[in-house]
C-alpha cells in the first residue's frame, strides 16, 4: 500500500469514527457542545473577533460541521475547509477537504486559521507549509490551541507514545508553546504573538521569506 493510500485509509476511518461520535452525541445532548465552537463558548466568539480584526478574507482550516462557528463573524469572508461534511447547511462556501491538501491556487487568502484544529491534522507541518502556499504576501495565520506546559502528565504522556500514535479519540497531537514555534519556523512563518483567552492561547503568526519548498 502506498503512502497516499495509507493516509486515505487512515482519513476515511477517523472520518467514520468521529461521525459516529458526533451523531451519538448529538442524539444524546441536542448539540455539539464540546466538540465544536457553537454559540455558548465565549472564547471562540472572542478569538473570532481577533482574527476579524486583521484580514478580510479567511480559509479556516478544520471549520467543523454547524452552519456557523461562534468564532464566524459576519464581516468576515470566511471559507471553510473540513474533512466531515455533517447534517447541517453552512451558512458559510464550504469545501470537504483535509488540510494536508486543501484544494486552492497559491496566494489566494489574507490569512488562514486552525481554530482548535491543528492538534487534529495527522500532519501538522504538512498542513502548515499548505496554508504558507494559499496565504497572500505577508499573509496572517492564527493557531487557537490548547498549550500544555513541558511537565504536564499529559504532555509527558504524549511524547512518550510511539511515532504516529494519537494523543485520545478526537485529537492528533498535544503541544507545548516551543512545539509551535518550531513548527512555525519550519513552514516560514514568523510568530508575532501569542494571546490567552481562557484556557487556551490563539497565536499569530506571519508569512516570511522565499516560498519553503
Amino acid at each position: 500500500m502506498s503512502d497516499f493510500d495509507t493516509r486515505l485509509k487512515t482519513w476515511r476511518d477517523l472520518q467514520e469514527f468521529e461521525e459516529r461520535l458526533y451523531r451519538e452525541s448529538y442524539e444524546k445532548r441536542g448539540d455539539y457542545y464540546g466538540y465544536f465552537s457553537m454559540d455558548k463558548r465565549n472564547d471562540a466568539r472572542t478569538a473570532g473577533e481577533y482574527i476579524t480584526a486583521q484580514c478580510g478574507n479567511c480559509l479556516d482550516i478544520g471549520s467543523g460541521i454547524l452552519p456557523r462557528p461562534a468564532y464566524m463573524g459576519n464581516s468576515m469572508r470566511f471559507m471553510g475547509l473540513d474533512p466531515f461534511f455533517g447534517e447541517h447547511k453552512r451558512e458559510f462556501p464550504f469545501v470537504q477537504a483535509i488540510g494536508e491538501y486543501p484544494p486552492f491556487q497559491s496566494a489566494s487568502f489574507e490569512c488562514v486559521s486552525f481554530m482548535s484544529a491543528l492538534d487534529h491534522q495527522i500532519e501538522p507541518l504538512v498542513s502548515l507549509r499548505e496554508a504558507y502556499r494559499v496565504l497572500t504576501k505577508n499573509g496572517l495565520l492564527f493557531l487557537w490551541v490548547v498549550l500544555y506546559s513541558d511537565n504536564s502528565r499529559d504532555y509527558r504522556r504524549w511524547r512518550n507514545l510511539p511515532p504516529g500514535t494519537k494523543l485520545g479519540e478526537h485529537h492528533q497531537h498535544a503541544f507545548i508553546e516551543q512545539d509551535i514555534r518550531e513548527l512555525l519556523a519550519q513552514s516560514g512563518f514568523e510568530w508575532l504573538e501569542c494571546t490567552r483567552i481562557s484556557r487556551t492561547y490563539l497565536i499569530t503568526g506571519q508569512k516570511i521569506g522565499a516560498k519553503h519548498g
